[in-house]
């Protein structure tokens, strides 16, 4: 996850310091929000239900009618509406705002401003509010640096509703609003950066060996749903799903003729092969994966009793996502044509995993496999 602290986020924190900020489970007031969300800065951000909590409590400390975060789409020029916390359901139709053809908007303005849109009465002031009735109108630019993220927007029944502080406050929300958005837009590059490297890597070990791609693929899933099945927290499953796509990626140093031949490999050339999980995270670690990802490729091949390799770790020294990787793999290998072999059939591959249960495999994970719907593979 990509943690950013900027002069907003310590402003931020200034402003609580001087508040008795105890990171509450509840809001009561506008602080308790800012407050909370301080506390989330440095969790995976969960974008839908995060905001949407913010903006329940934003609507409810300030009594306000609605309180909506607009994202802004700069290729449309429009303003869409992420989230909204209203009883009211006359928002505009197909939930957006086009810049272009809307003037009389608060959070328009304020977007085109760049600056807070305070209205203390709608019905003086020319704009249109989103909900009928609504009579104070406050909106914020939600911005980080030079990016643009869209508009906190609020509104009141009551005219002259929201004194300086509660701006002030909103103000802030807005702010810390914007750092979670930076963090889940950078968080996304990163990850689009990734899986450009992991199709990138698998088929450079493609090239040497053929079905690899294939093999990696198969092993991604099966390792993704015995995550599920473990009800692993959902950065593990995805770590261990990019995990199996590049367990392999190691092999793209070790000798084509060893990778295809079609029997049985010396005890130099097992030496070779054996070396791969070592180079793959050689390869991987310069290149910003998660470290959970990391470890899984370089411990895909230690065994529950100790005896596997690189580093003969045993039982739970094993990350959780080399433990399953080495579920997952062991069934694909011995379900699937091998140069060496022709597969096994899937009741016979199952009886041996089962086998191996507390020697070579994780039982916890032995167990989840077992629990799978195997058709789907």
């Amino acid at each position: 996850m990509i943690l950013l602290w900027t002069p907003t986020i310590l402003w931020i924190k200034e402003l609580v310091m001087t508040s008795d900020c105890n990171y509450p489970d509840s809001f009561d007031y506008l602080q308790d929000i800012v407050c909370w969300g301080l506390g989330q800065i440095a969790r995976p951000f969960d974008s839908p239900s995060l905001i949407k909590a913010f903006l329940n409590g934003l609507r409810d400390t300030t009594g306000s009618v609605r309180a909506d975060l607009l994202i802004y789409q700069s290729d449309m020029n429009i303003l869409f509406f992420s989230e909204t916390a209203s009883a009211d359901t006359d928002s505009p139709e197909q939930g957006k705002i086009s810049l272009a053809d809307t003037k009389n908007s608060a959070p328009v303005e304020a977007l085109s401003g760049g600056h807070t849109v305070l209205v203390a009465d709608v019905r003086d002031s020319g704009l249109l509010s989103l909900s009928s009735g609504s009579r104070t109108l406050l909106a914020i630019p939600v911005i980080y640096g030079n990016r643009v993220h869209g508009v906190l927007n609020i509104e009141h029944a009551l005219p002259d509703a929201y004194d300086a502080e509660t701006v002030r406050w909103v103000e802030a929300l807005s702010s810390l609003l914007s750092v979670l958005l930076e963090q889940s837009y950078l968080s996304e590059q990163v990850f689009r950066l990734n899986q450009k490297l992991i199709d990138q890597m698998t088929e450079s070990v493609a090239q040497s060996d053929p079905g690899y791609r294939a093999h990696a693929e198969r092993v991604a899933s099966i390792a993704q749903a015995i995550a599920r099945e473990l009800k692993l927290d959902s950065d593990t499953v995805h770590a261990v799903r990019d995990s199996g796509f590049l367990h392999d990626v190691g092999k793209s140093g070790v000798s084509d003729g060893i990778l295809v031949k079609p029997g049985k490999l010396t005890d130099t050339e097992m030496e070779e092969v054996r070396r791969h999980p070592v180079l793959g995270r050689f390869l991987l670690k310069p290149l910003g994966f998660q470290p959970s990802v990391i470890e899984g490729v370089a411990s895909h091949h230690e065994r529950w009793d100790g005896k596997g390799y690189p580093r003969g770790l045993e039982a739970n020294e094993i990350p959780i996502t080399g433990r399953i990787l080495a579920v997952a793999e062991a069934y694909d290998v011995m379900t699937s044509d091998q140069p060496y072999r022709k597969k096994l059939e899937r009741e016979v591959a199952l009886k041996d995993i089962k086998e191996q249960s507390g020697s070579q495999f994780d039982p916890e994970v032995v167990d989840a496999l077992l629990r799978l719907d195997l058709n789907q593979f």
